[in-house]
């Protein structure tokens, strides 16, 4: 079954269709997977500012606990006790500093105290026992506490048991008002951090009678405080910790509202990337909680660990796919091209060996039914297909030279050679196919040069170039062919009257196939492989092949060979040889 040219054409679009659905399919497995890694990390990242929001939860939680019971439930609330029909037996700030000493109160809260205020609400007055304040801490503890009221509901009223001799209505129940409303406030004043805590003594109505309370250092009342906290909760589960140190994991950090650190846990300093921000309520000072957790641990808390980036591998492999798939698309346009080549090739070498061929059964069918009848006649027949016999034979080595190259099977067996004496027979060899053209071969050749050279590789080296320059030559041109020698090499050239090689094009033209400008359907005719046979065989032989622009126009293509100095000398003591040129 044979395939037309539509048919072959459509091979290669399939196969590049098929690298580029490939290269596509592979994209979108790389986004696949990237997106995937994506979503895991994203869900583990979330797992763990869920942590920190669980713990920062925590720590709110057991902070608000700790400061109820330890400042409010034991101190405050028992002192604050009050009569509201006895203002004379109110507790006065100076009962709050006595308090303050005794064994079982929390001593360690009231380092800091400066001082301890009541505020009448009847007539606001404010008095105060320990250290004097200053004008300006004063007024904003004043202002403060009268402000309070306005920021906090009416709470529920709560009876206690009394004496029953009162004539108040709740007393004549046996019971008294009793309310623990408490407030802590922080803020800059004087430029410290201060904090004030008081606690509000409410009517039956709910009115506001006294308020009582004290003014201490932010970061003396807030140490203890969190320190106490963070040594009875760990924060987060035991089984999340999985047997590390909490202070490892998690770092606490206590601000002011309007800014400034009260407290931090001894981990603060470690790097974190998973951070949380939490807020106590008025009664707490809206102190600002701050709960992060280790970035270089926190994904030990995650199973499985918190997965890595896969982008510079998934990157990596996509740029790996397009650069196999590019390379496979210019690899198989390389063949395509090498395969048109070939039947390029195949073509040229057809028509080269037909016309030889031609040419002879020519020739040898009128001398066989005798349709020459002059000596004359038949002599310039078998001179006709002698020079096409030489030049079908020169066509066949260069093709059986070709194919020993392709497979790289070229050899050579250089020996000692006088290149004026091989160098004019090549020349004799090639006259008759010079002759068709209607070139003439000058010679300017030096005698007495002897190189390491095959004989017949130098004969097929000369043949490709005389025939090179005599196809791209005008007709009726001189090709001058030189053998000169250098201090150290014996240079072969040939120079015809063509067109030249341009630059561009001088290293590529030593390639197989390859044709000057690309013309392969130009009227010149040729194989392409030519000056290809010419560059391997040089290379074989250590030698060099070049072309340049010639001194008269046209190109000039030199070829040389290592030079033998010692039987150059051994020759010429034996027979002396003149300078001669040499014209075919």
């Amino acid at each position: 079954m044979k395939h037309g040219p539509a048919q072959n054409r459509s091979r290669p679009t399939i196969l590049i269709a098929l690298l580029v659905v490939a290269l596509a399919l592979t994209g979108v497995l790389a986004y696949q997977a990237l997106d995937a890694g994506r979503t895991h990390r994203a869900a583990a990242e979330r797992a763990l500012n869920d942590y920190a929001s669980f713990a920062a939860w925590q720590l709110n939680q057991t902070a608000s606990q700790e400061f109820l019971s330890a400042m409010i439930s034991t101190f405050i609330v028992p002192l604050t006790r009050v009569d509201p029909d006895n203002p004379a037996g109110w507790p006065s700030p100076a009962d709050f500093m006595a308090a303050s000493l005794e064994p079982q109160m929390p001593a360690k809260y009231m380092e800091g105290v400066r001082f301890f205020f009541r505020f009448d609400w009847r007539d606001s007055a404010m008095t105060v026992s320990g250290q004097a304040p200053s004008a300006l801490v004063l007024k904003w503890v004043r202002d403060t506490v009268s402000r309070s009221p306005g920021r906090l509901e009416i709470p529920a009223i709560r009876l206690q048991a009394f004496g029953s001799a009162d004539r108040s209505p709740a007393k004549k129940l046996g019971i008294i008002v009793t309310n623990d409303s408490y407030i802590a406030s922080i803020d800059s004043i004087d430029g410290r951090l201060r904090v004030v805590c008081y606690v509000i003594s409410r009517d039956m109505e709910g009115r506001p009678l006294v308020t009582y309370g004290f003014e201490t250092d932010a970061r003396s009342f807030a140490k203890p405080l969190f320190s106490d906290v963070m040594a009875r909760s760990t924060l987060l589960p035991p089984s999340l910790l999985r047997g590390i140190a909490r202070d490892s994991v998690l770092s606490v950090t206590a601000m002011a509202p309007g800014g400034g650190t009260v407290f931090h846990s001894a981990s603060r300093g470690f790097p974190a990337s998973f951070s949380v921000t939490d807020a106590l309520d008025d009664r707490f000072g809206k102190m600002r909680l701050a709960v992060s957790l280790r970035s270089d641990i926190a994904p030990r808390l995650v199973v499985g660990g918190l997965p890595r980036s896969r982008l510079p591998m998934l990157m990596g492999l996509f740029a790996l796919t397009v650069g196999l798939v590019a390379a496979a698309v210019i690899q198989l346009r390389r063949q395509q091209q090498l395969a048109q080549l070939r039947v390029d090739f195949v073509s040229g070498v057809s028509h080269e060996l037909r016309t030889p061929l031609a040419q002879i059964r020519l020739f040898a069918e009128l001398l066989r039914n005798g349709q020459l009848r002059s000596e004359q006649e038949r002599e310039r027949s078998f001179g006709i297909i002698d020079e096409e016999a030489q030049r079908l034979t020169y066509l066949v080595e260069n093709v059986l030279a070709f194919a020993r190259a392709e497979h790289g099977r070229s050899t050579v067996v250089a020996e000692p050679l006088a290149m004026d004496v091989e160098l004019q027979a090549a020349m004799d060899a090639f006259a008759p196919l010079a002759r068709v053209r209607r070139a003439k071969i000058h010679g300017r050749i030096q005698p007495g040069l002897i190189a390491r050279v095959d004989s017949r590789a130098l004969r097929q080296i000369v043949l490709n170039l005389l025939d090179n320059a005599v196809k791209y030559g005008p007709l009726g041109q001189t090709v001058n062919v030189s053998l000169a020698g250098t201090p150290e090499k014996v240079v072969v050239s040939v120079e015809d009257c063509g067109p030249g090689v341009p630059r561009s094009e001088r290293e590529k033209i030593w390639q197989p196939y390859y044709r000057v400008g690309g013309d392969t359907e130009s009227s010149v005719g040729g194989s392409g492989i030519g000056l290809s046979i010419v560059g391997e065989l040089v290379r074989l032989h250590g030698g060099r092949a070049w072309v340049e622009d010639a001194a008269g126009g046209g190109a000039r293509f030199a070829v040389e060979f290592p030079r033998e100095h010692e039987l150059e000398q051994q020759a010429a003591s034996i027979q002396p040889r003149p300078p001669a040129e040499a014209t075919a």
